[in-house]
């Protein structure tokens, strides 16, 4: 209401501005009408003018979508061999960094594990012994061709169970080096996989788990996929490199900006869509997985010349801006394209349009001067 008062208001001082022999007319002058204003007039109308100018514009494709973990990002912990959970270390929620203990767990198979492995050392080590003693007294036809083989092959059988075993050892963390028949590790930590929070946490004290059996997840979420859900009629619209911005659903005010990265190549049978997916450095943690979004696709981006929305009036299904002369202000009709962020596209302006300034603030008021 203050907003029409404020109009009124205007119009009635800009009438009441006018000289009483020359009142603002719309003269004729080379067949146009040109509306002329006083400078009183203009200050008062809060007219204002520019040139139109050129702009990247495109058209929008409204879509929705949600946030997700990419799967480099999002890793799984798991025990790998049977055992008894010992220690919990993590609770849901916590952040860890990768190689972190999570939960320790602990089984006789441990142990026979190490045993074995100390066992297969030793015998690495006297085989390895015969087997050179052998080398050295066939050199001196002291022995059979034979029995250096057969030393040969049992040093090589010894090697392979030790290194079969001390590669078990280090993928469940054990430093073997540290490994001696005094010195038994009796509980293997399960450590997280990569750094970030802990999710989906599953087990408990006393717990027996096995290899297939799911302890919890780890998600960066640091860096997050936009899946973006296009309907199979805009596939034709969309290519790898185009502009989205995105906003929560439930926040309109804060506007995120990407680009596509991956288009989908199936479409869903259900809802006939694919997915786009975007990538997202989520540095200040705004965004979380699942988190569903509604996003603008930027298509058939383009640089042409644009003006300010308020310098477009519609009227009686036409598009017209007014130009600025020396004596006056002249209607002219438009053609409009695209529209974004406040501006319009002016399509194939002619010369006059583009060298002339526009009125870009106040044409309502010229508008019913006109009339």
């Amino acid at each position: 209401m203050k907003k029409v008062i404020f109009y009124i208001t205007a119009i009635i001082f800009i009438w009441a501005c006018k000289p009483e022999k020359e009142e603002a007319t719309i003269e004729n002058q080379n067949a146009e009408n040109i509306i002329q204003l006083s400078p009183e007039q203009i200050i008062a109308a809060g007219i204002k003018t520019a040139r139109i100018e050129k702009k990247v514009i495109s058209q929008q494709l409204e879509c929705s979508g949600f946030m997700q973990v990419s799967p480099n990002n999002k890793a799984i912990v798991s025990p790998l061999l049977n055992g008894f959970v010992k220690e919990i270390f993590v609770k849901e929620g916590d952040y860890v960094k990768a190689g972190s203990p999570v939960v320790s767990v602990t089984h006789p198979d441990f142990i026979n594990l190490q045993q074995q492995y100390l066992e297969s050392k030793s015998q690495v080590e006297l085989y390895e012994k015969e087997f050179k003693r052998q080398g050295e007294l066939t050199v001196e036809n002291a022995a059979s061709i034979k029995v250096m083989e057969k030393a040969q092959a049992d040093y090589w059988i010894a090697q392979a169970a030790y290194k079969s075993t001390k590669a078990q050892l280090e993928v469940l963390g054990i430093n073997t080096e540290k490994l001696t028949t005094e010195n038994f590790i009796k509980a293997v930590t399960i450590s997280a996989p990569i750094s970030g929070y802990i999710s989906d946490f599953m087990v408990n004290k006393g717990q027996f788990l096995e290899p297939a059996d799911f302890v919890c997840e780890v998600l960066n979420s640091n860096t997050l996929q936009v899946v973006l859900n296009i309907f199979e009629k805009d596939i034709p619209l969309l290519k790898t490199g185009q502009s989205v911005t995105f906003y929560r659903v439930h926040d309109t005010n804060k506007i995120y900006d990407t680009k596509i990265q991956v288009l989908g190549t199936t479409i869903n049978a259900e809802d006939r869509t694919i997915k786009a997916i975007c990538s997202f450095e989520n540095s200040n943690s705004d965004l979380h997985p699942g988190m569903f979004i509604k996003a603008k696709v930027k298509i058939n981006e383009h640089e042409t010349l644009c003006a300010p929305q308020s310098a477009v009036i519609s009227q009686n299904g036409r598009s017209i801006v007014f130009i600025k002369k020396a004596d006056g202000f002249l209607e002219r009709e438009v053609k409009t394209g695209a529209i974004q962020d406040g501006f319009v596209e002016i399509i194939n302006p002619a010369e006059e349009l583009i060298n002339s300034d526009i009125v870009i603030e106040g044409s309502y008021f010229l508008i019913s001067d006109s009339e």
